[in-house]
């Protein structure tokens, strides 16, 4: 703990202040010694100070102290003041800001933290926020909305959904052992998209579709390729059995929620998501079979992202059958031929992302 104070003790003399955990008390004291000020500090002003200021006057030095502990200073004639809880004594005025992209509640939430005393009201009709308090409290509310309300940084993204032919994955020799997947320099596993384009040509990999979205950051964004299927519940109460029908999504269900880095690389949580429905006879319903893969990746601009390992199985009824001959009563089963077909597909998902360009602009 220590405090030098260099200058002459005069109080239009500027003055070089090195205090560090020094107690505030003591600081005040010593300013206004310095500078010759009648100075009365309350008994409540107390804690600890560390501060560097060159070449001040020493007057601005204790209003820079003062307001750096949330003090009072006044003057009444020759003598200055020192209390506590100036934001209580200082005259209130109301002040406003317009918000253009944050949200406002979450800068209200923010703006209430730094406010003290201060009241923070939100008008929807104008999406203004408003503050009823000191001069202090508006310029640290305004250096808050400044930092927050912001336009919010996007990301760009282009997702290809292809059914492949299981023959065809083992053509392209990729194995999806992991359980997780990695993704970042140094891994490999997803550069398959000139491969994908070759059987695409070749007909057997069918592109389902090719949406394009954009995620904020932070959000999540979702697509889903498909519809929503009924699907048939029981619910037993008392021993009776009751069946309620809910719908539920079935098809190509995919989530991104990215977070943006200052490199221009996305880090995103992915989740990639098939349901299947099924028809059940007996039940005159469907249930949904559903795969899924979960991940977080680290993507660069412009690089391929591969997602795969969701195997589809079908199984198809079929029936051939010799035409009239067929529907002769009894002999007909002769000329009728029932049989089932197994029906194996694969989906592999592409999604390349690119941080969407923001241009920096005023909320003022």
């Amino acid at each position: 703990m220590g405090m030098m104070l260099m200058g002459w003790p005069v109080q239009a003399e500027a003055l070089d202040v090195r205090v560090h955990e020094a107690p505030v008390r003591t600081v005040l004291a010593g300013l206004a010694r310095s500078a010759g000020i009648n100075l009365v500090i309350d008994d409540t002003v107390d804690g600890t100070v560390t501060m560097e200021l060159h070449d001040v006057p020493a007057e601005e030095a204790i209003r820079v102290l003062a307001g750096s502990q949330n003090l009072l200073y006044r003057t009444d004639g020759a003598i200055a003041f020192i209390t506590a809880g100036r934001v209580h004594d200082q005259a209130r005025s109301c002040y406003t800001w317009k918000l253009h992209h944050a949200d406002p509640d979450s800068v209200r939430q923010a703006a209430e933290a730094v406010a003290g005393s201060g009241h923070i009201g939100y008008h929807s009709d104008t999406n203004a926020l408003v503050l009823h308090g000191s001069a202090q409290t508006a310029a640290a509310v305004d250096r808050l909305v400044q930092s927050l309300d912001v336009p919010v940084r996007q990301v760009s993204v282009e997702i290809e959904f292809l059914s492949l032919q299981t023959d065809a994955v083992k053509d392209l020799g990729i194995s999806w052992d992991w359980t997780a997947m990695e993704g970042g320099p140094g891994h490999q596993a997803f550069l398959y998209t000139g491969q994908l384009r070759a059987l695409e040509s070749k007909g057997k990999a069918r592109v389902l579709a090719r949406p394009h979205l954009m995620a904020q950051n932070g959000r999540e964004a979702q697509i889903l390729i498909g519809d929503r299927i009924p699907v048939l519940t029981e619910h037993v109460t008392d021993g009776e059995v009751s069946r309620t029908t809910e719908y539920e999504d079935a098809g190509i269900k995919l989530s991104f929620t990215p977070r943006i880095h200052e490199d221009g690389s996305v880090t995103a949580h992915i989740r990639a998501e098939v349901g299947t429905p099924i028809l059940v006879p007996e039940l005159k319903a469907y249930r949904i079979t559903t795969r899924r893969a979960d991940t977080d990746v680290c993507m660069q601009p412009g690089r391929d992202l591969l997602i795969g390992g969701l195997i589809s199985r079908e199984e198809i009824n079929n029936l051939r059958k010799v035409p009239i001959l067929a529907d002769i009563p009894v002999l007909g089963k002769l000329f009728r031929y029932h049989y089932t077909s197994k029906k194996e597909t694969e989906l592999v998902i592409l999604i390349r992302s690119r941080a969407a360009s923001s241009s920096p602009e005023s909320v003022r």
